[in-house]
């Protein structure tokens, strides 16, 4: 529930279709059926990478935790 509230409170349906989140943006990739890892989300949250920008100054390690295993909760 956490990862939920932080994936709709940080903005990511804006740019990600993903089920579980009601969301249907299309600017970034859809993360239904995401093949990365927890790790690999981490990451990608912290670093940003291409059009998607770094979410490290705007969320808490635990904040960044909670949607990386929203995201790739199977």
């Amino acid at each position: 529930a956490a990862g939920a509230d932080v994936f709709a409170a940080a903005g990511c349906s804006g740019c990600h279709t993903f089920a579980p989140a009601g969301s249907t943006g299309e600017v970034g990739p859809a993360l239904d059926g995401l093949t990365l890892t927890t790790a690999e989300v981490e990451a990608l949250l912290r670093d940003g990478k291409g059009a998607m920008p770094s979410f490290e100054e705007q969320l808490s390690d635990q904040e960044i935790a909670d949607v990386a295993a929203f995201v790739t909760q199977k």
